[in-house]
């Protein structure tokens, strides 16, 4: 009888641990398909508005977006603006203001407060409407032209928004 009930103490800690065991490898087959999936992608305007935070603090970090940060910015700009940028740069044709903020400088209120709104979106482009500033304080407010490029909202073109060119987006130069 010694011999059935450690059988039986045996195959019940058994199943016990086979269970657990089981439950350990779905918990690590879940995590594993969690981290496999794909990074969700941001609308247009949410895209905007982390572009113009990062924008802003490297700039107050008095840091060059464009070349200290190059990979950062790669994330946010179409790589044909890039390239337009970074042509316009080595040419030594030094711009009057800053492209992005279409100002030769910026304010630092227009860090605390930076705003997007998509006012349309048709296939692989959009065009958002970005305000830098409250209404408190000096206000700047940007005409983005946006397009899908990898899977992911990039900048196509900056102009102000008073100054922005009628037709679609997609129909504008780039710069």
């Amino acid at each position: 009888m010694l011999i059935l009930k450690g059988k039986f103490l045996i195959s019940k800690f058994s199943g016990l641990l086979g269970a657990a065991l089981m439950l350990a490898a779905l918990a690590w087959m879940g995590v594993a398909q969690v981290q496999a999936a794909p990074p969700r992608q941001l609308a247009p305007d949410a895209v905007a508005t982390e572009f113009y935070g990062w924008y802003l603090d490297t700039l107050s970090a008095d840091q060059d977006p464009l070349s200290d940060r190059h990979a950062t910015f790669n994330n946010y700009v179409a790589r044909e603006l890039t390239a337009r940028l970074v042509e316009r740069l080595s040419g030594g044709r030094v711009p009057a203001s800053d492209y992005f903020l279409q100002s030769p400088g910026y304010q630092s209120a227009w860090r605390r407060h930076v705003a997007a709104t998509t006012v349309r979106q048709r296939g692989a482009s959009a065009d958002v409407i970005v305000t830098l500033g409250d209404e408190d304080g000096v206000k700047r407010v940007l005409a983005l032209a946006m397009v899908l490029e990898a899977g992911s909202w990039k900048i196509r073109q900056v102009v102000l928004a008073e100054a922005r060119p009628a037709g679609s987006s997609a129909d504008q130069p780039v710069i």
